[in-house]
């Protein structure tokens, strides 16, 4: 009898509640699509190593469904090499703050990327538009001409 009434409680309270549930999400478009190097300008034997930045605004992230302003986040990266040079290393900063209520932190100096996720940057609240750049760092006038290539994965974390 106990059951009985405790299931036809609990089956009205989740009828008449309105409960909520959020998730937060996050949405990346753009990217870094085409990079050039020119060697020229290097003398025969010479290697030195150069680096190499997107625009400011290479991907844009937008992070929505927070449940208010206060609802703390944290964005993680890592990158899954496709065709990746040995010895290129791929970094990434965030450009802006954004728009948006809630708070924005961290991320604004280069954050060296790899297979493993790292933390990016934390903040609360829906944000939208955050722009992030790129650089690319080693490469060698000696690096053998092909088309080289990696993904980029963004994750936020509800915290």
């Amino acid at each position: 009898m106990q059951k009985t009434i405790f299931a036809a409680v609990l089956a009205a309270f989740l009828m008449f509640c309105k409960c909520r549930a959020y998730a937060v999400d996050i949405t990346a478009s753009g990217g870094w699509v085409e990079l050039l190097v020119d060697s020229s300008g290097l003398s025969a034997g010479e290697n030195r190593l150069r680096s190499y930045e997107s625009r400011a605004d290479a991907t844009i992230l937008d992070i929505t469904g927070t449940a208010d302003g206060k609802d703390a986040w944290l964005v993680r990266v890592r990158k899954s090499d496709g065709s990746w040079p040995e010895g290129v290393t791929v970094s990434l900063k965030r450009t802006d703050d954004g728009n948006g209520g809630g708070a924005i932190n961290g991320g604004t100096s280069y954050t060296d990327i790899s297979g493993s996720y790292v933390d990016f940057f934390d903040g609360s609240g829906d944000r939208t538009s955050i722009l992030v750049q790129y650089k690319i760092s080693g490469v060698a006038a000696t690096l053998s001409p092909a088309v080289y290539g990696a993904s980029i994965t963004f994750t936020v974390v509800d915290i």
